[in-house]
């Protein structure tokens, strides 16, 4: 999972969300399968881009939910 630099929570404190709860974190939109916040440049083609609401949501139901609300491309 990559993090946008342009995230709002601020991108150290989703990565660090993500880790605690198990998650992977990469520094490179090019591994990653998920891109959190908005990204324009270039990434995997079939990887998705959620919005920041999708990690907090998930954590809130402790089980990663449905990515079809969060989509943002």
């Amino acid at each position: 999972m990559f993090v946008s630099q342009h995230s709002q929570p601020p991108t150290h404190s989703l990565e660090e969300l993500i880790q605690l709860c198990g998650g992977t974190v990469t520094k490179s939109v090019r591994q990653a399968g998920i891109c959190i916040g908005k990204h324009s440049g270039r990434r995997p083609e079939g990887s998705r881009v959620l919005s920041e609401q999708w990690v907090l949501d998930s954590i809130t139901h402790l089980k990663r939910l449905s990515y079809d609300d969060y989509l943002l491309e």
